[in-house]
């Protein structure tokens, strides 16, 4: 079980050195080799073959400089190349893969071209076997390197492995630190698909991230390998232990295998902190970093309040799986009786109204207001009334304009330098805008957050760029702030609107766009 330091600047210098000793490499995602095509159909010709790299998150990642190799070439990655949580990165030896060299469903087009990048440790043929070993009973291998050369991920097709040759990689004028290697010589475990050969057949992960692997005559490059109905053979829940930071919050993963966990654990995970509050995880967010040896959970504690995603990873570096959660600030048990707290709309302002009794303790009273009920800011210190008695009585208006932010609450401190909250409230004002869409761009889900004043049956659709409907459902929409999943992995890559109307009034609630990878 490993311990977290809370954020605070003596935490995060422990955290600091957390990373130095225990982390070889500082990374805010998990990349994989997801899918490769090493025997193209015979029409598609070499160049056709294929490497989908996938980033399980739950951050975004910085490839540039990264190196794939199959023993005999080497291809080097672009520096500063970002890959966001659930975006896959083909590399192919032609710019377009028209249908079904690549994806059976559709033309892609490859993020990188290892013919014309001048990223390769030499010319890589463009008849033949091309950058992977075409048929027979080639057991060619593929390895993920990161910009140190450690690697990330190592698959085969079976053994033994072929021989390999020294690769000096390429320093892409200058921009990336060349390296010399002999896969032969470096010890590497490699994951085995255990798939028969067989021309116009991808290797594919049978789901994005999962350990098992298909021969997969539909293959499905630059989308995701998840089909309805399949399962992974390893499962997670997630259950939040202190959904309030009192002084901190705790999680806890159970993992469940049924065939044992001899090939599990030790897991590894990532854990992502949204520093800034901003609903984004981004690379210059708090990540860290720990590992756990005893199935089958992974107790995580010494949290503060703010929005987490953790990643975690087996002993092989797949069954890859991303919760997101997030931990409440602390309301702990008032030592002064609050008789109320309201706020109530008047012509031109939001008048709040609160009463104390036995309030010789307390120090300062701080109004504060939020947009999502989640993270406040601070709006007005009201001065403490004095002399007045047991029961004392407060009030102070808003005006109507200005930031909307209908949530407020009282923070409160005590002789002793103490906080205390009061419930939240929120105001009987009209439904705030959207207030986060996640993961943008998107793979096989979009997660909405929503906050509604009143409870209410509502209906949404996804629209292409032609206005076109391309999908549609139902959901309630409870009063306060809602979290709605809704599936997009059958939509085609491309631009998308997403429409949340009221059923009743048939109002629009919201409308936002995102992109499906």
């Amino acid at each position: 079980m490993k311990t977290f330091y809370p954020y605070t600047r003596a935490g995060f210098l422990l955290l600091l050195i957390f990373f130095l000793i225990k982390s070889p490499v500082n990374a805010q995602g998990r990349v994989v080799i997801n899918e490769y095509m090493p025997w193209t159909p015979a029409s598609c010709g070499a160049t056709s073959d294929f490497v989908e790299l996938l980033n399980f998150g739950p951050g975004p990642m910085n490839i540039g400089c990264y190196v794939i190799t199959d023993g005999d070439f080497s291809i080097t990655i672009p520096p500063n190349t970002i890959l966001q949580p659930g975006q896959f990165y083909v590399i192919s030896g032609q710019d377009v893969l028209p249908q079904p060299c690549g994806n059976v469903d559709s033309t892609i087009h490859a993020h990188l071209n290892w013919n014309t990048c001048n990223c390769t440790s030499g010319a890589i043929p463009t008849t033949g076997d091309g950058f992977l070993t075409d048929g027979g009973s080639a057991n060619e291998q593929l390895v993920l390197m990161d910009p140190s050369f450690n690697v990330i991920d190592a698959v085969v097709r079976s053994f033994p492995v072929e021989s390999s040759s020294l690769i000096t990689t390429s320093s892409m004028g200058g921009q990336c630190s060349p390296g010399v290697f002999d896969l032969d010589l470096m010890g590497i475990t490699y994951e085995t698909i255990g798939e028969s050969a067989g021309r116009g057949n991808s290797f594919a992960r049978r789901l994005d991230g999962d350990c098992g692997w298909v021969k997969d005559p539909p293959q499905s490059g630059n989308a995701t390998n998840n089909t309805p109905g399949d399962a992974s053979d390893v499962t997670y829940s997630l259950t939040v232990l202190e959904t309030q930071a009192c002084p901190y919050g705790s999680i806890v993963v159970t993992v469940n295998s049924p065939d044992g966990y001899g090939d599990i654990f030790p897991m590894t995970y990532t854990l992502a902190f949204d520093s800034n509050h901003n609903g984004i995880f981004e690379l210059g967010d708090y990540y860290t970093y720990g590992s756990d040896n005893s199935p089958n959970t992974i107790q995580v504690n010494n949290l503060p309040a703010g929005t987490y995603r953790i990643t975690l990873a087996s002993a092989g570096g797949c069954y890859l799986k991303t919760f997101e959660f997030i931990i409440f600030e602390c309301f702990p048990v008032l030592p002064l009786k609050l008789l109320h707290f309201e706020v109530k709309k008047n012509p031109g302002e939001l008048l709040t109204t609160w009463g104390f009794v036995q309030q010789e303790e307390l120090e300062t009273i701080t109004i504060e207001r939020s947009h999502d009920g989640i993270l406040f800011r601070p709006a007005v210190q009201v001065p403490v009334v004095r002399d007045r008695g047991d029961t004392v009585e407060y009030t102070y208006g808003f005006p109507l304009t200005g930031i909307y932010e209908p949530y407020f609450r009282l923070h409160m401190r005590d002789r002793d330098n103490r906080s205390f909250y009061s419930p939240v409230v929120l105001t009987a004002l009209a439904d705030l805008p959207l207030q986060r869409l996640w993961p943008n761009p998107a793979h096989s889900f979009i997660t909405i957050t929503y906050s509604s004043a009143s409870g209410r049956q509502a209906e949404y659709l996804l629209l292409n760029i032609q206005n076109q409907v391309v999908g549609s459902g139902s959901k309630f929409l409870f009063a306060g702030l809602n979290e709605i999943t809704i599936p997009v992995n059958n939509l085609p890559r491309g631009n998308y609107y997403l429409l949340v109307i009221d059923r009743i009034g048939k109002n629009t609630l919201l409308r936002s766009s995102f992109i499906k990878h």
